[in-house]
């Protein structure tokens, strides 16, 4: 997911046009602000690329749609870099530190009165030492010269590590390090003119003219109208396919067909360094981007059928661990009247104003399920191990 940082006024202004001013003066890391993750972009334009001047949200995707920055001006693109700072061990070598430029996305607010401008920059990871990236030119006093990359957080043991000859430096690199993140100059190359392409996981919300698929057909989401069927993944139409070993070794033993909120089982080291947990439960609809997990569109209609117990369980469904009925409010919305009558004749605390369901493992946000399975799939992890 995305994170927006603001720029201290010394890196970039606005002008009076709408254009970019540099201002090459600022330092480095800790002259920013702290680092805010959002989920997406409310209200792109149809074809979900922001043109300089357009205006967008940055905003969370949970229920009340919590803008991190609103009437956000999209600007253009900037490449941020610093001037090198050097290191001298004394009879063991020289050092050279480079931070990696990034290129960032721009956008700027505009607001009170008189009318103040507050910029700001967008990035893939945190604008902080732990993601900020240093290479390292060693030249030895003998030797061919070395290189080594790191976050700024890592680049003194990379140093230090790389020549037993330079083992006990890192007295001598520790205060160079710090003196780079507090008095490197950026220098900042603007680009007004390049558009923003946001992703298809990134849009929160429906330009005008995005098509919608109804029960009459495709309907620009401007003309939807009140009683309009709307085809939809997560009550729809569309059950998701977990094939035989997706998940693991011989699990699922066969082919499991689940409704899209329907957890499954991760059993991973990811999981556990991620969230303190050997065993936690993710919907099907999150692993979407594993291979083997497919919306199962072959199917013409699926039958689901639910069974619970006096607590939620972690059950085996063709060799399988996946959940029973979880008695949250969502859960019990999404089966039939009469089903959820029984269910409360049947567990009327259910009903009860201060229950609160207690899940037989852990039940991360979606957003953080996704970003567990990305991480499987960077490190080639299956889900249960």
């Amino acid at each position: 997911m995305p994170y927006v940082t603001q720029l201290p006024p010394n890196v970039l202004n606005v002008g009076v046009d709408g254009s970019i001013v540099a201002v090459p003066s600022a330092r480095l890391v800790n002259f920013f602000g702290p680092s805010t993750e959002f989920d997406g972009y409310e209200q792109p334009t149809p074809d979900n690329t922001l043109q300089p001047g357009d205006t967008t949200n940055l905003s969370q995707d949970d229920p009340a749609g919590t803008d991190v920055l609103a009437d956000a001006t999209y600007r253009g693109t900037a490449e941020i870099d610093a001037v090198s700072a050097g290191v001298d061990v004394p009879f063991v070598a020289q050092i050279t530190l480079d931070v990696l430029p990034r290129t960032v996305d721009i956008f700027s607010t505009t607001a009170g009165s008189p009318p103040t401008t507050t910029t700001y920059m967008v990035t893939d990871t945190p604008f902080d030492q732990q993601n900020i990236e240093v290479t390292a030119t060693i030249q030895l006093l003998s030797g061919a010269p070395l290189t080594v990359t790191a976050p700024i957080s890592g680049i003194v043991a990379a140093i230090t590590g790389a020549s037993p000859l330079l083992a006990g430096a890192g007295g001598l690199l520790t205060p160079a390090v710090n003196g780079l993140v507090n008095t490197a100059a950026l220098t900042v190359q603007t680009d007004t003119t390049v558009p923003k392409t946001i992703p298809p996981s990134q849009v929160l919300c429906f330009g005008r003219g995005t098509l919608i698929e109804t029960d009459r057909g495709r309907v620009a989401v401007e003309d939807l109208r009140v009683g309009d069927m709307v085809v939809t993944r997560d009550n729809g139409l569309q059950p998701i396919r977990i094939r035989a070993g997706a998940l693991g070794a011989n699990s699922p033993s066969a082919d499991l067909i689940v409704s899209p909120q329907h957890r499954v089982l991760v059993r991973s080291k990811v999981a556990v360094k991620m969230f303190g947990a050997d065993e936690i439960l993710v919907a099907a609809k999150q692993l979407l981007n594993l291979d083997g997990i497919d919306i199962a569109e072959d199917l013409a209609e699926v039958e689901y059928f639910h069974f619970m117990f006096d607590d939620h369980q972690v059950v085996l469904s063709n060799g399988a661990e996946t959940e029973s009925l979880f008695t949250g409010p969502e859960a019990l919305k999404s089966v039939g009247h009469a089903a959820r009558r029984e269910i409360l004749d049947l567990f009327p605390d259910l009903a009860e104003l201060d229950y609160e369901p207690v899940p037989a493992r852990m039940i991360p946000s979606g957003r953080k399920a996704r970003k567990l399975v990305m991480r499987h799939l960077q490190n080639g992890r299956v889900l249960v191990s």
